[in-house]
Order: structure tokens, then C-alpha cells, then sequence
């Protein structure tokens, strides 16, 4: 049986891939999983984003992270 994380943790800022694989939402779990991705992708990415970008990059992720969960969530909702 899967130990799912609680509401409140599966909101948090930043998720590692095994607190993710333990959100019980498909959607959400995708979503985060899709930014998880994206995040370890811009850090490896280190010829094309210099360590001062990266901070930016990595925010500017977050933020559509948390964008595209809102409207996940609305959606959801109706």
C-alpha cells in the first residue's frame, strides 16, 4: 500500500521524485512530476544557463509550476 503524502505536503514549493510518486492525484502528480523535470533538466543544462541565470530560470519555473496547478485545481473543482 502507498504512504500518499497529505494535501498540505503535496503543495509544497519543491517536491523530491519520491515524495511526487506519492501524490495520489494523476493529474497533480503529473504536473509536478512535468516540473521536476524541467528543473533537473535547466540544472544540467550548465552550457546553456550560466550559475547566475539559473536561479532565475528554476523561479521562473516554480511560477508556472504553481500557475498551472491553480488551474489544475480549478478545474478540478467545477
Amino acid at each position: 500500500m502507498i504512504n500518499y503524502l497529505s494535501e498540505e505536503e503535496q503543495y509544497k514549493k519543491i517536491l523530491n521524485q519520491e515524495e511526487i510518486s506519492r501524490i495520489k492525484d494523476d493529474g497533480l502528480r503529473k504536473i509536478r512530476e512535468k516540473y521536476w523535470l524541467l528543473r533537473h533538466k535547466a540544472f544540467q543544462d550548465e552550457h546553456n544557463i550560466s550559475d547566475a541565470e539559473l536561479g532565475d530560470v528554476w523561479d521562473e519555473l516554480c511560477q508556472e509550476e504553481a500557475h498551472e496547478i491553480e488551474a489544475y485545481i480549478n478545474e478540478v473543482s467545477l
